[in-house]
């Protein structure tokens, strides 16, 4: 399997299953055949998309997700298959049973790599470092709020001190809106994968959003996303708009081969084994999360 994000973003495009492939139809020409098994997730950010009802059913067979955007490419709904993991039930008690000291050691693992790769992104563009010293301050739980203090300072450095994360604006934000919907749909598409329950999260807790475990796990990849839209938009206009091109690019991030501590590895498989970690500390009952990719393919 490739990192392979389809994303349907023009009019008129009905989307079906034919045997062991994805079709896309536009009126009533075939316009491509996609093999299912090519296929790691399908982002929708077209309003008149269609899809059938046994297309769903056969992405939930072959545990692919499919997410809806809305206003902006910000991510309004996700279909996952209800079964993931033939041990999903027994994973999932693990989930419910984590100690809180699990979960606090857990989220100061995920924030401090979150910290250290939004550094690294910062030393990679030559730019402040206004974070290392941030990172030895993150206690258990991120009780003080250094990933809020972090992300001030870093969008700041890196964006221009008139920068503001902003999820209804348009150029930068809406750039960096639709990498991160990447990078969500493959976290999500491993959580489901691994027999883990996505709306049973480590820190996140919104009753409304039933992926706070994958967006607490995506957290250390976002930095990816945002050194890609940082060269995207480097010495350039700020109101450039999401095209296909440069869409294309941002999906495939996930396809980009990183050195690793011990191999190089393209980002969907070392998301993979990420959350892999994440099982094998609930299994454990000790902290093994660990993130080492290098910023020099960016």
């Amino acid at each position: 399997m490739h990192g392979n994000i389809i994303e349907i973003g023009t009019d008129n495009k009905k989307l079906s299953v034919s045997a062991g492939f994805l079709r896309i139809r536009e009126d009533e020409n075939i316009i491509k055949d996609i093999p299912l098994d090519l296929i790691l997730s399908i982002i929708i950010t077209s309003p008149t998309a269609i899809y059938t009802q046994p297309l769903l059913q056969r992405l939930a067979e072959e545990g692919i997700p499919m997410i809806v955007c809305g206003k902006n490419y910000v991510p309004s709904g996700i279909f996952l298959p209800l079964i993931g993991h033939y041990k999903q039930g027994h994973i999932q008690r693990l989930q419910f049973n984590a100690k809180l000291s699990l979960q606090k050691k857990l989220w100061q693992q995920v924030v401090t790599e979150k910290v250290k790769q939004q550094a690294a992104v910062l030393k990679y563009f030559k730019k402040q470092d206004l974070l290392t010293s941030l990172i030895s301050k993150i206690t258990s739980g991120d009780s003080t709020n250094i990933e809020a203090v972090a992300a001030k300072r870093y969008f700041s450095a890196l964006f221009g001190k008139n920068f503001k994360r902003d999820t209804q604006a348009n150029g930068i934000n809406a750039f960096l809106n639709y990498g991160y919907a990447v990078i969500r749909a493959c976290v999500a598409r491993f959580t489901v994968a691994n027999g883990l329950c996505p709306s049973l999260a480590i820190k996140h807790q919104n009753q409304l959003n039933p992926l706070c475990l994958v967006d607490d796990l995506m957290e250390p990849f976002r930095p990816l996303v945002d050194a890609t839209v940082y060269k995207i938009f480097e010495n350039k206009d700020q109101d450039q708009e999401l095209t296909p091109a440069y869409k294309k690019l941002l999906s495939g991030i996930l396809d980009t081969d990183f050195k690793t501590k011990d191999s190089i590895s393209p980002v969907y498989l070392i998301i993979e084994d990420y959350v892999r970690q994440y099982v094998s500390s609930l299994t454990s009952g000790q902290v093994k999360l660990s993130v080492t990719y290098k910023l020099s393919n960016v």
